[in-house]
């Protein structure tokens, strides 16, 4: 099964992630306005989620309730995995100072951080 997903299937599944079972329709409202899909361009997006394994559905009469199978956390670890396959160790150092220093890390986000530095330097002593 592949693990990680396109930029659009990313916005169906942040539209699914954290909510119940959801209707074509609901997934449309959930996603807003940003992308303007067709309507059968959602459901093609949905199918593809569906036969990948990252969604599921219940049919209820003739409608579908679509909910993720797979948890947002493992989607980001799995996109985590794809990236440093990619390139050398030191190229993936370089990233990760390069997203820690582009993103707004709230205080919390700071100490979390510093306490997975400590933990790792813990563990190489």
């Amino acid at each position: 099964m592949k693990t990680t997903l396109t930029a659009p299937e990313w916005s169906v599944m942040s539209a699914l992630w954290g909510r119940g079972p959801q209707s074509l329709s609901g997934v449309i409202a959930a996603m807003g306005d940003g992308v303007g899909w067709s309507y059968t361009t959602y459901s093609s997006y949905l199918n593809k989620l569906v036969q990948k394994g990252f969604v599921g559905f219940d049919a209820r009469g003739r409608d579908k309730f679509y909910y993720p199978l797979v948890e947002k956390d493992a989607c980001i670890e799995a996109e985590g995995k794809s990236v440093i396959e990619k390139i050398s160790e030191e190229s993936a150092k370089k990233l990760l100072v390069s997203m820690i220093r582009e993103i707004n890390l709230s205080q919390d986000d700071k100490k979390e951080l510093r306490q997975l530095i400590d933990e790792l330097s813990d563990k190489g002593d």
